[in-house]
């Protein structure tokens, strides 16, 4: 008799935990699911970095010129940081007129077709998973 009521009580324990710990991940995702701004912060950081390493290579061009190599890779980083270019606010303002943003309670997805190149994302969890897409060529 006692085999039985241990029994039931799994029975009726099991699922209660399925279901607090179905809730506890709805939570999670719930209050950490990003917001435009936050991908609007997160693709301009992403954008820059990546303009900054394909144009100021550092080791293409200390391989290629030695120290004045390493010379220009320093000058066209501080041209990139100093120069006559958007501000990090603008470029997230351009980001945000450009995407196409959905929230779906749990996650966020994020369509951008800009200038500077076209991005899919999911976000989740105060994070993004960014998919580069090709440019769309009129036919």
């Amino acid at each position: 008799m006692f085999r039985q009521c241990v029994t039931c009580a799994m029975k009726k324990t099991v699922p209660s935990v399925v279901i607090l710990l179905l809730a506890a991940v709805g939570a999670a995702l719930f209050f950490t699911n990003p917001t435009e701004e936050d991908y609007a912060e997160y693709l301009s950081q992403t954008v820059a970095d990546e303009v900054q390493s394909s144009l100021c290579q550092p080791e293409g061009f200390s391989e290629w010129l030695g120290r004045v190599g390493e010379a220009l890779s320093s000058a066209c980083q501080g041209i990139l940081a100093g120069g006559e270019s958007l501000s990090q606010a603008e470029v997230e303002d351009l980001i945000v007129e450009n995407t196409q943003y959905n929230n779906r309670i749990f996650l966020s997805t994020y369509v951008t077709e800009s200038p500077f190149g076209n991005y899919r994302a999911i976000g989740f969890l105060n994070r993004f998973v960014l998919q580069p897409q090709p440019a769309q060529t009129e036919e």
